[in-house]
């Protein structure tokens, strides 16, 4: 896949917009999942108290150059990336939704040091189980609170979001929505 990485706005660009064209805006951060080898954050974006986007992220340590040594810190950004995409800040080419940071993540993997799947030897899903629950998910014609408060019906628990899913519940959750 070709691509230019310049065709895409940075998330401290996106998050400047956001922050001047709302002064009562506010992003919330939080660290979702956190193990030595891999971590998960949630970002929310509101204007004044109404929750306007989220965006998610999840980085592996050791996953590209700056994952050796930032990636929480390259995890939090990618979420906010996210969230202000979701809000409509994309950048100035609508087609560019993805982030600089993104791209760039995207360019070191096709580069050769490739995103490693989550590690399923400790019981994480699979980028796939994920994906297919995800595809599931848009048939059944689910929005992202659907999805989440099916995701705990069928699990029987509350604290739970698909990004964090173990292979187990992943496997749980797709036999049961594909009946």
């Amino acid at each position: 896949m070709a691509f230019n990485l310049d065709d895409y706005e940075p998330v401290a660009a996106r998050l400047g917009r956001f922050l001047e064209a709302h002064s009562d805006g506010r992003v919330i951060t939080d660290l979702v999942h956190y193990s030595p080898e891999r971590c998960v954050f949630r970002c929310d974006l509101y204007v004044a108290s109404t929750l306007i986007a989220t965006g998610w992220a999840e980085e592996t340590r050791g996953d590209g150059h700056i994952n050796k040594s930032s990636h929480l810190e390259n995890c939090e950004t990618g979420a906010v990336g996210r969230a202000l995409a979701n809000a409509g800040y994309a950048g100035s080419d609508p087609s560019k939704r993805a982030s600089r940071e993104e791209m760039a993540k995207v360019q070191r993997a096709t580069a050769g040091s490739a995103a490693k799947p989550m590690d399923s030897g400790r019981g994480f899903a699979t980028p796939k189980q994920i994906g297919f629950i995800k595809a599931l998910a848009r048939g059944k014609e689910l929005d992202d609170n659907d999805t989440l408060e099916l995701l705990h019906a069928t699990l029987g628990v509350k604290d739970v979001v698909l990004e964090t899913l173990t292979a187990a519940q992943a496997s749980q959750v797709i036999e049961a929505w594909k009946q």
